[in-house]
């Protein structure tokens, strides 16, 4: 199905656009409120398709999620129907390394009136809410966090980093060659199967909120609102089922919802192992 820009701002809940900073700040933050970052399909054993026709079906009409290659093509198919100039960037995730691993994210540089900006929604919850001005070195406050962009001599890279209490963490570094559509869905391949990646064996949710975040990892969801923070320990269908359809605004149906569930459980520590650590302890 070919991409409607109007079906497309209502699912992610958008009446219009500017063709300016400030739009392309309200796109942005408004897909990653909408559209989660999740990897239900590398967690259950299989590849996300990346054509249109599938990611529409998903994103959209299905009212699923996905991770960066499925976010950030459905967000370049918006950015091109919106008039933007944009193009692709592959990083190498960083989490707090001195240099990445792989290219295994996807994400754009959007270019507006000379300036350029890093766009991302598929980096879940590390990622600012807000584009980056790749135009400045100063630091950039997005929303509660504080981010800048670092040239890496030694890497040839532009680093994302984000500021913590006591240094800069890097999150990922992307150089500006231009990325054949073989090597993103190499990439993905890569990321939903390779067990050095951690999609196919740890279950990850993110959502953006208007005063927050939504996550999630392996059983343990967090809630985090004006600043504060609760938890709760999600592992039965019941729980899961509430949570991703109540919370996260997630399509998925009960026969994927219970093969997640039963997974997690497989994979919560038992009441011997709990105390064989607590004795070691």
């Amino acid at each position: 199905m070919a991409f409607d820009l109007a079906v497309y701002l209502e699912r992610i809940g958008l009446q219009s656009c500017s063709h300016d900073p400030t739009g392309l700040k309200q796109l942005q933050s408004a897909q990653i409120t909408a559209i989660p970052f999740e990897n239900v399909l590398p967690f259950l054993g299989q590849v996300p398709r990346l054509d249109e026709t599938s990611l529409w079906q998903k994103l959209v009409l299905d009212r699923c999620g996905g991770y960066c290659f499925e976010l950030n093509t459905l967000l370049e198919m918006a950015l091109k129907a919106l008039g933007f100039s944009s193009r692709k960037v592959m990083a190498r995730v960083r989490m707090g390394a001195p240099e990445g691993g792989v290219r295994s994210h996807l994400a754009h540089i959007v270019t507006i009136e000379g300036s350029e900006w890093l766009v991302d929604t598929g980096f879940g919850g590390q990622a600012p809410a807000h584009p980056v001005n790749l135009s400045t070195a100063g630091e950039q406050q997005i929303r509660d966090q504080v981010y800048r962009i670092r040239f890496d001599d030694a890497e040839n890279e532009e680093v994302l980093e984000r500021k913590s209490e006591d240094d800069w963490i890097p999150l990922y570094g992307f150089d500006r060659m231009p990325p054949k559509w073989m090597d993103i869905e190499a990439a993905n391949y890569l990321c939903a199967t390779w067990s050095e990646i951690s999609f196919s064996s740890s279950m990850k949710f993110y959502r953006l909120t208007d005063n927050g975040w939504i996550s999630f990892q392996n059983g343990l969801a967090g809630f985090t609102v004006d600043g504060g923070k609760t938890t709760r320990t999600i592992v039965e269908q019941s729980d899961l089922t509430q949570f991703m359809r109540n919370d996260l605004g997630l399509g998925y149906d009960d026969a994927d919802i219970d093969a997640i569930a039963k997974r997690l459980a497989s994979m919560q520590p038992t009441s011997s192992q709990n105390l064989s650590v607590q004795s070691t302890g």
